[in-house]
């Protein structure tokens, strides 16, 4: 089964990030592969809307092909994420 390409991008950290994410941190999802250096606790929250996009589905309250989450578990130290799906679908051989 073929997937989207995803880029997860911080667009927004407030306080102090304890793994080191802040603002403008870029990261790929290629081929359904974790991105080295994302946070586990970011990704487990991100999960849900990686899920939705990789395949080609969509939220109807976001622009399409993205999804913002707040990701971290820590109330005092905020970080929101953004989901996007880049590319085009890869062509099934």
């Amino acid at each position: 089964m073929a997937v989207y390409d995803l880029q997860i991008r911080v667009v927004e950290c407030k306080g102090l990030c304890p793994v080191g994410h802040k603002t403008g941190d870029t990261f790929l999802l290629s081929q359904g592969l974790a991105p080295s250096g994302l946070c586990m606790t970011a990704l487990s929250a991100l999960v849900p809307a990686i899920s939705v996009l990789m395949f080609g589905g969509s939220f109807p309250w976001e622009d399409d092909p993205a999804c913002t989450v707040r990701a971290c578990q820590d109330y005092r130290n905020s970080v929101i994420f953004e989901v996007r799906r880049v590319g085009s679908l890869p062509e099934q051989t």
